[in-house]
């Protein structure tokens, strides 16, 4: 899933703001990259990268020995014990779920290995014949949740890689927070929230244009913001173009008119969960959506209708 169109403009940040130097720290996780920056104060390295790290060890398909990978390997009809993280971020998942009619749904684990956008790539596409055999072990309405535990009520997968991303920026966040660090703004793989100023203005970033029009500035009020497309990840399968997400009702790729969507939100994992689920679902639900929770959109409508750019409670 795209993760790459948010461009870092970063209007008017030079190495030092003001009498305050800026800091900035790089490095990879979750299979991308992170940059963070701040102003004045901040956090070692170390310490942010200890917070990534665990994200991993949680949340990782990656990693076979993660909290997340492991649970998938639990048999079904047993409660199981799970850490504050893990119930936390499936509880907001299936917030989202119910929220969107199940356009958000991290329970087609299964689904997403075999048509390989998970941990192994696949030769060839799967037939629709196995697709459907799958269908009914993919969804984590078969999770029940109760008092930091689980249940899986089908054998089914979870794949929480469009909202953990959104999880581990809202954890740095909160560790500079905890260090009195006021003015930053935290970057992983798009993912992005901003806090404070950079000097005396709010930190500002753009929404790239697949028409190669001005980048959409984008000024952050202590908010974080998400963006999903597929304009540059994309492949073909039986003659149309298909992004790398899946309608969890049919388990196949999504088509829709979007070429991309950006969600702001206070908290980055909420916005990573509505940008993918309003990808999935088109412009028309997707506005019906933003309109009803409220929520700050900009979509970008696909060639097809001169990406064209709509937004909602702006």
């Amino acid at each position: 899933m795209l993760r790459a169109l948010l461009t870092a403009i970063f209007l008017g940040l030079s190495a030092c703001v003001g009498n305050q130097p800026t800091q900035v720290i790089t490095g990879s996780t979750m299979g991308t990259t992170y940059t963070i920056k701040t102003i004045g104060s901040s956090v070692s390295k170390l310490q942010i990268e200890q917070v990534l790290d665990q994200v991993n060890k949680t949340f990782s398909t990656w990693d076979s020995n993660s909290e997340l990978s492991s649970l998938n390997r639990k048999p079904t009809d047993e409660w199981i014990d799970v850490s504050s993280e893990l119930f936390f971020v499936l509880s907001q998942s299936q917030k989202v779920y119910q929220q969107t009619q199940g356009y958000f749904d991290p329970g087609i684990g299964r689904l997403i290995d075999v048509w390989g956008f998970g941990v192994a790539k696949v030769a060839q596409k799967p037939s629709r014949a196995r697709v459907n055999e799958l269908l009914p072990l993919s969804s984590i309405r078969y999770l029940q949740l109760n008092n930091g535990r689980v249940k899986k009520t089908k054998d089914i997968h979870i794949n929480l890689s469009a909202i953990a991303k959104g999880f581990g920026v809202d954890q740095v966040a909160s560790l500079l927070k905890k260090h009195q660090v006021k003015d930053f703004l935290v970057e992983i793989g798009g993912e992005v929230i901003a806090s404070g100023k950079q000097s005396d203005r709010h930190w500002t970033l753009g929404i790239e244009q697949p028409n190669g029009a001005e980048p959409i500035a984008m000024v952050l009020n202590n908010q974080a913001i998400a963006t999903s497309g597929n304009y540059r990840n994309y492949f073909v399968w039986e003659g149309k173009r298909y992004m790398h997400i899946l309608t969890p009702s049919s388990g196949l790729p999504a088509n829709t008119d979007l070429a991309s969507v950006s969600v702001l939100n206070t908290r980055t994992i909420m916005a990573d969960a509505y940008a993918t689920a309003m990808m999935v679902m088109g412009s028309d639900k997707a506005i019906e959506l933003a309109k009803q929770l409220n929520l700050s959109v900009v979509l970008i409508l696909n060639q097809q209708h001169d990406f064209k750019v709509v937004k909602i409670n702006p």
